[in-house]
């Protein structure tokens, strides 16, 4: 007769009974640990006072395409107000709107106008870059009470993210502690090589080396990495679908009680190598134009330079990058769009 297999060989030493204890205990418990105890960046009070001080009449606002495009010192040179730049890399709506609302909106002599540089549909994507690992750059321009904020990220997150991925995220918030962690690795070695006043200028040169300003010229789709498809808009979503889910409606509200005036600009993307316009959903011309008369009927202004022929593939470094060569002919490009469709600053 064939040997029978024997009880040991089938089943585990401790039964089943105990691998599914075992199992239960690497997903449960980690989940029960003190995950609230994760230190929240501090909000930043020198961008703050530096607009205090400078009191610029006019605010840009807007993530690298912004920091590529515009040289702050040649804008001033050409225009006929005082400007500032706030660029802020990989950033999206949900950082602009607290950045108008914490830093411009709450000086003491707002400007009196904001313009704010976007792409494609990312003015109604709430959640673009305001999870996970971008949550860090979100917690310096967060007072401790965002609850606006809060509220239309985790809405849009719920509607387009599967609950068993949000579940997970929550009871698992890896990236978050990955990224506090580095963060204090960092600071150990610069405690070892530098001293406390020379961080800043650690960081900023650190910071520098790896700029937008920096990246190689011949990487063409930038948007496939930072976010998958999200950052292309996967869902071809319309604009009346989104826009009340938005952080427009807030920004233009906010405008509105501080006399601030909106303007927002939509760069061009990079062009073809044979110079063809980037590819465009065919629902696109629809929702811009949905954009624009939203916008107008806000009071605010919609400037669109995505069919610009001038601006041709020898303008463009990474991605929709402009290459730091052609930052001052950009900046002046720029400015003789916008300047003639703004009233004259209160001298």
């Amino acid at each position: 007769m064939p040997d029978q297999p024997s009880t040991s060989a089938t089943n585990p030493p401790f039964g089943w009974l105990g691998v599914f204890a075992a199992v239960a205990a690497i997903l449960v418990v980690p989940a029960l640990l003190d995950q609230k105890s994760l230190p929240r960046k501090p909000f930043d009070e020198q961008p703050l006072r530096l607009l205090q001080k400078t009191q610029p009449q006019c605010v840009l606002l807007g993530d690298s395409m912004l920091d590529s495009r515009i040289d702050e010192a040649v804008l001033n040179g050409i225009a006929d107000r005082s400007c500032a730049v706030q660029a802020r890399r990989g950033t999206s709506t949900a950082v602009w709107f607290l950045m108008l609302k914490n830093l411009v909106a709450a000086q003491p002599k707002p400007p009196g106008t904001v313009i704010v540089f976007f792409r494609n549909r990312q003015l109604t994507l709430p959640a673009h870059r305001a999870t996970g690992p971008h949550r860090s750059r979100m917690e310096p321009v967060m007072r401790e009470q965002e609850p606006l904020a809060e509220e239309l990220i985790a809405a849009e997150m719920r509607r387009r993210t599967p609950w068993l991925d949000r579940a997970a995220q929550a009871a698992y918030p890896v990236q978050r502690w990955r990224d506090f962690w580095r963060e204090r690795v960092q600071a150990w070695a610069l405690d070892i090589v530098a001293s406390s006043r020379q961080y800043v200028v650690i960081r900023a040169a650190a910071r520098d080396i790896f700029s937008t300003k920096n990246l190689r010229g011949d990487q063409p789709q930038d948007e496939a990495q930072e976010e998958g498809k999200i950052g292309l808009d996967e869902h071809d979503h319309e604009f009346a679908d989104a826009v009340e889910h938005s952080f427009l409606p807030p920004m233009l509200k906010l405008a509105h009680s501080q006399g601030l005036r909106l303007v927002f600009f939509r760069v061009k993307k990079r062009p073809s190598d044979t110079g063809a316009l980037a590819d465009e959903s065919g629902t696109a011309p629809a929702y811009q134009a949905a954009l624009r008369a939203y916008l107008e009927k806000a009071g605010a202004i919609l400037i669109d330079e995505s069919r610009d022929p001038d601006l041709t593939l020898d303008f463009y470094g990474s991605g929709d990058h402009v290459k730091p060569a052609m930052e001052k002919t950009y900046t002046e490009m720029f400015w003789r769009k916008v300047g003639p469709l703004l009233p004259a600053p209160a001298r």
